[in-house]
Formats: structure tokens, sequence, C-alpha cells
């Protein structure tokens, strides 16, 4: 089977009939579609039922109790995908028409060193969410963060046993641990050929990962910060280093770290001393809202 596509779930049923309607249309047996559902108490169990028992696509559903998106993909892998390679369709995106075929032309010609492709993403009406690649080649470093830098959502499509080696389970008592540590821990494996075309189209919903930084960050201190830590370690532009080092000290400090676990766990230590009350200063007001976020989280 060429492609196993995983799509972690929680209380959106509501949205993903979108996902099965585009996936009704291509080829049976070249593709499974494994549904998380991570402890949903709306209809998503009715409505997958449907979907089994009409046996239109190869469909697994896999229930577990909440525990955020970053275990849920977790608890797929470890469900063993048969799919040669892998992606994460999110409940609220859906492939667009011709996005099999796509995947089927490039990955035939994957070079030596190439671990996936990356692929477009637009609106449903067909809108460029981002921008386009300017390289043929990129590890995640280079294209989000390299002189030739790229933005916006994309979608990888990887080699199943390397997505499956690159994941990183939440901290106890969160939820989430951002996906620039995954695709960061996949550099040691290899590029992603870039292709300029859009293979799959969504909405940022108003109950979407994407919806609230900050009370994210509230919810998984932890997980962000890691993410901060492992970019010190990236061969980043004197901007990006800036910008990178005041949001691991922002975090931190959120986080109720104080300056000497600040500099035990920076790769900059001298950057971190430098730029520390500066960013006090610049993240006070966010430093307010997070921990203002979790202590109403924790007295829930």
């Amino acid at each position: 089977m060429l492609l196993s596509i995983i799509t972690p779930t929680y209380n959106r049923g509501y949205c993903l009939g979108g996902i099965y309607q585009s996936l009704k249309e291509f080829e049976f047996a070249d593709f499974e579609w494994i549904i998380v559902d991570d402890g949903s108490s709306d209809d998503t169990a009715s409505i997958v039922q449907v979907w089994l028992e009409e046996m239109k696509i190869n469909l697994r559903y896999i229930t577990q109790e909440n525990s955020g998106k970053t275990n849920a993909v977790i608890r797929a892998f470890a469900e063993k995908p048969i799919g040669k390679y892998s992606l994460i369709l999110d409940s609220d995106d859906v492939l667009v028409p011709g996005a099999f075929d796509l995947v089927k032309e490039h990955v035939s010609i994957l070079d030596e060193g190439e671990i996936g492709l990356a692929f477009l993403k637009s609106t449903r009406s067909g809108e460029l969410i981002g921008s386009t690649f300017k390289k043929n080649t990129s590890n995640y470093i280079d294209m989000y963060f390299g002189r030739y830098r790229c933005f916006g959502d994309k979608l990888f499509v990887i080699k199943t046993d390397i997505y499956h080696s690159s994941l990183v389970a939440s901290y106890p008592g969160e939820k989430l641990i951002p996906e620039g540590v995954i695709y960061m821990n996949m550099q040691k494996f290899g590029k992603f050929k870039c292709i300029n075309k859009i293979i799959y189209a969504g909405e940022y919903l108003n109950d979407g990962l994407s919806a609230d930084t900050i009370r994210l960050a509230a919810k998984n201190i932890n997980g962000f910060i890691l993410e901060k830590q492992m970019l010190q370690r990236q061969p980043l532009d004197l901007f990006s280093k800036v910008k990178n080092e005041i949001k691991y000290i922002v975090y931190s400090v959120a986080g109720r770290r104080n300056l000497s676990c600040l500099l035990q766990n920076s790769h900059h230590k001298f950057l971190t001393t430098v730029l520390f009350f500066p960013s006090l200063i610049i993240g006070l007001k966010y430093i307010y809202k997070i921990r203002r976020f979790s202590r109403s989280d924790k007295m829930k």
C-alpha cells in the first residue's frame, strides 16, 4: 500500500465528512485512513460507524482517552500503518482531486537522501495559503528559516518508518509537542522534495490548534520550551536566533524557570544572558497571559 493517512480528532465529527467524501474519489487499494478519536464526546463514533459499514474505503477507527494530538499521532503509528508513506491530515482539511496522482508521480522519482515530499495548501476556494517553495529540496530549517524560506502550512508525505522514528511524546500533564520538533528530528534522515503543487485544502477554524498560540503554550509549556531549545542548536541567521532566544526566555519565565535554570538548559548561554532582561520587557504581557491561562486551566 502506498499511503497511510492519519487523522487525530477530538469533537470534530461535524467536519470529518469532508475528508471522507474526498477520499472516496481515490483508488481503494492505494491508501488507508486511520482515524484516532482522542476521547470525543460528540457524535464522532456514530458517524464513523456508518462509514465502516459502507466499506467504501480502507478505514481504521481507533479510540483513546483524551491525551492530545501528539499522543493521538503516536497511537496511530503504534497501530502499525501499512502504507510505505504516511501523512497527517487534520480533521478540518481535505485532499484535493488529483492528490494521489501527485504523490505517486513524485515518490517514484525521490532521489537518494530524500525522505518524502512537501506540498502546498489552499483555502477551500483554491487560494494559496502561505508561499511557494523557493528550493527543490529542503530540510525543515532551510524551508522555514533559511535564506530562501517559505511560510504557511505545508503537507508532508514522509516514509512511514522515518515518521515513526521522529515522534516525541508530550510531557506529563501536557498534550502537545510542536510539530517543528518532529521535523527537526527528521533532518538526520534526509530532506524533502518540495513540490509547488496544492495537495490539500482547508480553513482555520476557531476551535483549531492555530486559533490561540498563547493558550496552547500555557497548556504545553514544556513542549514549547523544548522546540526553542532545539532551534538554538540549528544554523539560524542572527535575526532568527535573537527572535528564537526571546521566545525561549519568555516561555521559560512563563513556566517559572529562573535565570539559573535558563542558562543551564540554553545552548547559547551568552545570548540568553544578554537578552534576558530585554526579553522580560518585550514579553511581559505574554508571560502574564500564559500564566493566567495556566492558572485558569488548573482551577477547572
